[in-house]
């Protein structure tokens, strides 16, 4: 045996043990590159999901914080009679009891109209000219709604008028105002007053089922 051979018979053993380690440590270094770039590709998935959960909380933060805002508002609106249904049978029976408190005038009779559309009323109260030319209302169920309330007051003093309106603003369940309000036919017991009381209300929409 050649001094060649027998030097290559005794280094055979370290070398394949020196090769299996070499492809050992390739492939550790190439599983942990793999593993190391799927870590990689995962963080950055988990961040993004992350970051459109934080963004999706923010937004129903700012939705929590403006439905907190107006709650109160709405509620506010809803309890001065603006929004839901209409009391029109308090507004009346306010009227009248404002009426006898403060003793205004001798007799009262009033009237109160079917609601109308705030684009109805609007077209209503035009000349009768500019009635004809006019586009008509668009029906509309979620549309402002609006309440006329007619009433004469007989044998009224101007002063008593005024405090008549005044007690009934502050009293009634709801929000108008003075559409019209005449006077005359003068007597010894005071003038004939003949006003039309504008209440404004905003049916509330049925939750949907």
């Amino acid at each position: 045996m050649t001094p060649e051979r027998a030097i290559f018979q005794h280094s055979r053993r370290p070398l394949n043990i020196l090769a299996g380690a070499i492809f050992l440590s390739l492939t550790l270094v190439f599983g942990s590159i793999y593993v190391r770039d799927a870590l990689k590709e995962d963080i950055a998935r988990h961040q993004g999901q992350l970051a459109a959960q934080r963004s999706s909380l923010t937004s129903k933060q700012l939705d929590l914080q403006n439905i907190r805002t107006h709650i109160v508002r709405f509620r506010s609106l809803k309890q001065q009679g603006l929004v839901g249904a209409a009391d029109r049978e308090g507004w009346v029976e306010q009227l009248a009891a404002s009426r006898t408190s403060l003793n205004a005038g001798t007799a009262l009779v009033y009237t109160l109209h079917a609601p109308r559309t705030q684009a109805a009323a609007a077209a209503a109260d035009l000349p009768i000219a500019a009635q004809a030319t006019a586009d008509p209302p668009l029906a509309n169920a979620d549309a402002a709604m609006v309440h006329d309330l007619d009433f004469e007051l007989d044998g009224a003093h101007e002063g008593e008028l005024l405090a008549l309106l005044q007690d009934y603003k502050a009293k009634v369940r709801g929000s108008f105002r003075v559409q019209t309000c005449r006077l005359g036919s003068p007597t010894p017991t005071g003038l004939l007053a003949q006003c039309t009381l504008r209440f404004f209300n905003l049916p509330e929409t049925p939750k949907p089922q």
